[in-house]
């Protein structure tokens, strides 16, 4: 798969900030660590097994795969977990992690997802 351009990294980053942001104050991050949801897809020739292996040496549990032979460019959907802050920075390191690790076994890294309450 072909490296992220430099309009890529600052999409990705951007829609993980806005996240971040309409999740908690910027400025009084939760101290206490939540479950976020990793999210992956991948189209035949995606090697998310190997994907799912690599995940879970990072500590990582690979919630979900899940194949829909009738959606060819997202024939496979990965979803692994790990606890993590809720801090910009940290969300923005994991999220250029994942995604140069997706792309080595041919696999987009579609973001990230968590619940925090009120």
């Amino acid at each position: 798969m072909r490296p992220e351009t430099e309009a890529e990294r600052a999409a990705r980053h951007a829609a993980t900030i806005q996240a971040f942001r309409a999740l908690v104050d910027p400025a009084h991050p939760p101290r206490e660590p939540f479950v976020l949801e990793q999210h992956f897809y991948a189209a035949e020739g995606g090697d998310v097994d190997g994907l799912a292996a690599a995940l879970e040496e990072r500590g990582f549990k690979v919630e979900s795969l899940v194949y829909d032979p009738d959606n060819a460019d997202r024939a496979w959907r990965l979803v692994a977990v790990r606890l993590e802050l809720l801090e910009e920075r940290r969300l923005l390191a994991v999220s250029d992690e994942l995604d140069a690790l997706a792309r080595r076994f041919d696999v987009i890294y579609d973001g990230w997802l968590t619940h925090v309450p009120d």
